[in-house]
């Protein structure tokens, strides 16, 4: 079933026509796929199609319209919104920029029923110079007041036309919470941008050095991230032969949105390694 997924992916594929087509019953169908792969069939399938994608922007010459169609989508509109929310770039950008390293693999997540699964493989790359748009937080770095500069910041540049449909979202942790009296922590809340910044209260511009950073990929609610953290300082700092650079980590939201099942969040938490 997996290989004629793999083989049909232009195909509508559903629960129904599949389950008809391998003789299994369509109430329990499902299930077993689920039960088998810790996810659900449509995820699977959406997985399957835009790691293809990746690899056909890469290594073809095919334009991102005919993949689209190969791969399944109706139209590359819809093909670039669903690869744009996945890797933060659009096809057209991926397939043009050759030095650009997707990290498709997903380190940390939770099943349903909030079993932990691990596979801790960071993808190693190295970002360049990025200029940014950004407000300086101190405070909690879970809690409801960064939750709300967020949100003001993000309406700061919407307003401003500052940010399109995927903009590019981070923030910059200088402390450590639990060495430090939480009120005095403080962090950068960013946006990437190139364009110009209307002269606005708390909010500045600056360039973030670029570098070689390890990247970790995880799935699930941003109030969870403090496992992954553990497992990265706890485990895989502590067997790896790496140095660490002495500058702050970054978290990358990939997806964030009000309408995003807190589940279904993408973060990328960028450890700078020499």
């Amino acid at each position: 079933m997996l290989n004629y997924i793999d083989n049909h992916l232009n195909e509508d594929l559903n629960v129904k026509s599949l389950s008809m087509k391998f003789g299994i019953s369509f109430f329990h169908f499902h299930r077993i796929f689920k039960a088998y792969l810790n996810e659900p069939l449509g995820g699977y399938i959406n997985r399957v199609r835009l790691d293809t994608a990746v690899r056909l922007l890469r290594y073809t010459e095919e334009p991102v319209a005919e993949i689209a169609m190969r791969i399944g989508y109706n139209n590359s509109s819809a093909f670039s919104k669903a690869f744009s929310k996945e890797f933060g770039v659009s096809p057209q950008e991926y397939k043009s920029d050759k030095q650009i390293l997707l990290n498709t693999h997903i380190d940390y997540k939770f099943n349903d029923s909030g079993k932990l699964i691990a596979d801790i493989k960071p993808k190693i790359i190295t970002l360049k110079d990025k200029t940014i748009i950004y407000t300086l937080f101190f405070g909690d770095y879970g809690g409801e007041n960064i939750n709300k500069a967020w949100e003001s910041f993000l309406n700061y540049a919407v307003q401003n036309n500052l940010v399109g449909w995927k903009p590019n979202i981070f923030t910059i942790y200088y402390d450590d919470p639990y060495a430090n009296d939480f009120k005095n922590c403080s962090s950068e809340l960013c946006i990437a941008t190139n364009k110009p910044v209307i002269q606005a209260a708390n909010i500045d511009r600056k360039i973030v050095k670029g570098g070689k950073y390890a990247v970790f990929r995880y799935k699930g609610p941003y109030e969870r991230l403090w496992e992954l953290y553990k497992i990265i300082y706890g485990q895989w700092v502590l067997t790896s032969n790496i140095i660490l650079r002495d500058l702050p980590i970054i978290e990358k939201y990939l997806n964030y949105s009000p309408q995003t099942n807190p589940n279904d969040y993408l973060t990328e938490i960028y450890l700078p390694i020499e």
